[in-house]
């Protein structure tokens, strides 16, 4: 199997992607030494400094399911299928303005832990098992899929046997040097990463003959839509579902309560390196449209054959193709390592997360006697399950032909019932513990329902049919609304929430935090608004 891979990719190649891969074991268990206790493992020690919390940030997100399903999802709708990356941008900023501060001010380790102080048990533990679920279910098993298909058709080597390999080395560096090794790992990963995008799409452009070719042949196949970002509200992937679906729902969540991602934050060194992290992580999410779903959409200019065994276009084969048809040897090997790299970081990143939350959201919650290394321990056998989990369960990816809009659909309605509590907890101070609780019932219920009505056949709910509603975007956004309904009427028949909470102590505020001057406030604000501003030029730009 060996030599059947370096045959189909070059042994400069593989001798590329075996240095890597020795590299990021290295600086993995280097780590190891370095950490005491359950703070130095699950968060570093909280000495994390802005350039490696925005790297990690960006590493973390992208894996193997953004270069195969962007790539797909640019050849086949073109770069409106990036809108879920520049809205990332918007939803950064929201992260270092008002989430960030909050999270360092009460010296959490895990979101479900926050969502107790704020709303009570009730709403730690519910989180705390949807997290794990969403890691086994729709994280590990889809990066590891992915990642383990696209290395298993460029080498030839055994698909299950990639999938373990993968699985097994990155749980080892994770287990050994808790969150400073993930971090430290995504800080390389994700130079590597953009390094070799970037190399592709240059290439692809090149191929093309640059930006004026890549138009005029699509102009000739009558396909200019492709390189239009803003659709209208009876698309599927519509301008306003993305502000309103995505940007306060969706991508809110994801990036602002999500404890795969803001676990990096929750170790930052103090609030200035959490919020300039943050705001430069936002900046990097801007690059991904040009770097992996721009090449998709060059892939469609340049009518590469991406037929699968039954010859009908395979669109998830796109990435793959691009590689092979563009890419010579040794370069090759580098792209293959950026994909080693993204696949690696957020697998490493979800099994530390899983460590964290099981360790201290259930052992150290309900027997707080124990010790850290027994919470540790807990952490490093549930980092195991979830490896073995996500591996087992990845049959079920195969029932889905669209693997990138599976995950933006399924992510999006389970967001909501969190990421209406979330918000409301920081922004509406009269939201109560009784309102958080009837709003995750409501939310999870209606998003089951939404669902369900969207792959039934003529639907099930007549007005649910409005051509507004084809977009899961527009649909989650309204799932929102009847789920924030139900959590300010509950609040306000219930009892009003503790004086802590009454008198500000969770809510929004623009003042300077843990380590940040009156002049490094000021210089977060510059930089924020900065982002804003690029972003939104973009988007009118790629109108």
């Amino acid at each position: 199997l060996f030599e059947l891979g370096l045959a189909m990719i070059g042994t400069t190649d593989g001798i590329i992607i075996g240095v890597y891969i020795c590299a990021t074991i290295v600086v993995g268990l280097y780590f190891a030494r370095r950490w005491r206790g359950s703070e130095d493992f699950f968060l570093a020690g909280r000495s994390l400094t802005w350039p490696l919390i925005g790297l990690s940030l960006f590493a973390t997100n992208i894996s193997t399911e953004h270069f195969v399903g962007l790539a797909a999802g640019g050849n086949k709708e073109g770069l409106v299928q990036g809108g879920y990356e520049w809205i990332a941008s918007y939803c950064l900023l929201m992260l270092a303005g008002v989430f960030a501060p909050q999270y360092l001010r009460h010296k959490i380790y895990t979101i479900p832990e926050f969502f107790e102080k704020r709303y009570g048990i009730e709403t730690r533990v519910m989180l705390t098992f949807y997290f794990l679920a969403m890691i086994v279910l729709t994280k590990t098993c889809v990066a590891l899929y992915s990642g383990s298909r696209v290395l298993s058709d460029l080498t030839g080597w055994d698909f299950e046997m990639v999938m373990w390999g993968i699985g097994i080395v990155t749980a080892l560096y994770t287990m050994a040097g808790g969150l400073a090794a993930v971090v430290y790992t995504d800080g390389l990963q994700a130079i590597i990463l953009m390094a070799g995008a970037m190399l592709l799409s240059g290439l692809a452009l090149n191929e093309v003959g640059w930006w004026s070719g890549l138009t005029a042949r699509l102009q000739e196949l009558g396909k200019t839509d492709l390189l239009s970002m803003v659709k209208g509200p009876e698309s599927d992937l519509p301008f306003s579902g993305f502000l309103l679906g995505n940007f306060l729902i969706g991508g809110m969540f994801y990036w602002c309560m999500d404890q795969v991602n803001v676990q990096r934050v929750l170790g930052a060194k103090n609030v200035r390196e959490a919020r300039l992290g943050a705001i430069f992580a936002a900046f990097l999410k801007i690059i991904p449209v040009f770097i992996l779903v721009l090449p998709g959409v060059i892939a469609a200019a340049l009518q590469l054959d991406i037929r699968g065994a039954d010859g009908n276009p395979d669109y998830n084969r796109t990435y793959s193709v691009l590689v092979q048809k563009l890419l010579p040897v040794g370069v090759k090997g580098i792209v293959l390592a950026a994909l080693l790299a993204a696949l690696m970081s957020s697998v490493s990143s979800m099994f530390n997360s899983a460590s964290t939350i099981v360790a201290r959201d259930l052992v150290a919650r309900f027997r707080p006697q124990s010790s850290s290394r027994t919470q540790i321990m807990a952490g490093q056998i549930a980092l195991v399950v979830v490896m073995v989990g996500g591996i087992l369960t990845t049959p079920l990816i195969g029932r889905y032909q669209h693997l990138w809009a599976y995950l933006q659909e399924i992510t999006g309605y389970l967001s909501v019932p969190f990421a209406v509590v979330g918000l409301s907890g920081v922004f509406i101070r009269r939201a109560n513990r009784a309102g958080a609780v009837a709003a995750v019932i409501v939310g999870v219920l209606m998003s089951a329902l939404l669902l369900a009505d969207s792959h039934a056949e003529g639907g099930l709910v007549g007005f649910l049919q409005h051509p507004y509603l084809n977009s899961f975007l527009h649909r989650t956004f309204l799932c929102a609304v009847i789920t924030f309904a139900a959590l300010m009427v509950t609040s306000l028949m219930t009892a009003a929430p503790r004086e802590e909470v009454l008198s500000g102590t969770f809510s929004f505020a623009w003042v300077k935090g843990e380590g940040e001057s009156e002049r490094d406030l000021k210089l977060a604000g510059f930089w924020m608004v900065t982002v804003f501003l690029m972003v939104s030029v973009l988007w009118w730009v790629f109108r």
